[in-house]
């Protein structure tokens, strides 16, 4: 949504909020000030190889529309310890059962109820929630998602995870990893998507096939040390430039589309795209 397509959006029943205040917000939160047809063009300038990809496959009819969202923090924090070994259809059900079970609801103009907000740190942290969060088919990342509640609370909350915006990324990714359940990938994902850093790489399967096509030779095993994650990350961020992380995000997506997942996935992907 790069023009002057209209865009449906709701606010809290009883919201204070002022309605000349949500375009900002939207803006923000979409990133709508940054064109993405124009990084491409940057990106296809700075790599070749980059350039060859899209133009030979029409990506960007693919792609189009595709966001890199200005996150809230906790939201993303527990998203990606939920994410552990599993799959969108399953994450997106889990999370959608978290927020209707602890978080707070969330009223349409008509009354009707449209959704729930993510629930706080202190709700997630509270006595029994592990054993709840069980129940609802969490399995052992109820464990994970409790004991990073509780260690943020103790270390900060949420006012510490917004000062890492204003941080470099090796001291968001550092104080990320000290929480319980967040590894590298997934302290890089939180960095990329909600704390600022867009010029990330966080390195999966698919961006390690990428560093593969792309040559670098520490892509070329199969498995990856800590010290190769970084040299691949860090080789990534350097062909595309400020926003490749956003550029990782593109060849993320369009790999999956491109790839031969059921049809179910690629239409529950799609759902999570803006068209432009």
């Amino acid at each position: 949504m790069e023009d002057s397509n209209p865009v449906e959006y709701y606010l809290e029943k009883n919201s204070k909020i002022k309605l000349n205040d949500v375009p900002f917000d939207l803006r923000d939160y979409f990133r709508l000030d940054m064109n993405l047809s124009n990084l491409v063009k940057e990106w296809s300038m700075k790599d070749k190889w980059f350039e060859n990809r899209f133009s030979k496959n029409c990506q960007m009819d693919t792609a189009r529309g595709l966001r890199l969202l200005r996150q809230d923090p906790e939201e993303t924090l527990f998203s990606f310890i939920t994410s552990a070994n599993n799959n969108l259809t399953r994450i997106t059900k889990l999370l959608c059962k978290l927020c209707s079970e602890y978080g707070n609801p969330l009223y349409l103009e008509n009354g009707d109820l449209g959704h729930w907000t993510f629930p706080s740190l202190e709700i997630l942290a509270q006595p029994g929630m592990q054993d709840n969060l069980k129940k609802i088919g969490f399995g052992y990342r109820s464990k994970f998602i409790t004991l990073a509640a509780n260690w943020l609370l103790k270390n900060g909350g949420r006012s510490r995870l917004l000062e890492l915006r204003s941080m470099s990324h090796v001291e968001a990714q550092a104080f990320l990893l000290q929480i319980p359940g967040i590894g590298k990938k997934v302290a890089d994902c939180i960095c990329l998507m909600s704390l600022d850093k867009l010029d990330v790489v966080p390195i999966d399967v698919h961006m390690h096939r990428v560093a593969r096509e792309k040559g670098i030779p520490e892509a070329s095993c199969k498995t990856m040390t800590t010290k190769s994650y970084d040299i691949i990350s860090k080789s990534l961020s350097d062909f595309w430039g400020n926003y490749s992380g956003w550029a990782q995000t593109i060849l993320f997506y369009t790999r999956i589309m491109e790839s031969k997942p059921n049809k179910k996935l690629k239409e529950q992907i799609s759902r999570f795209r803006i068209n432009s």
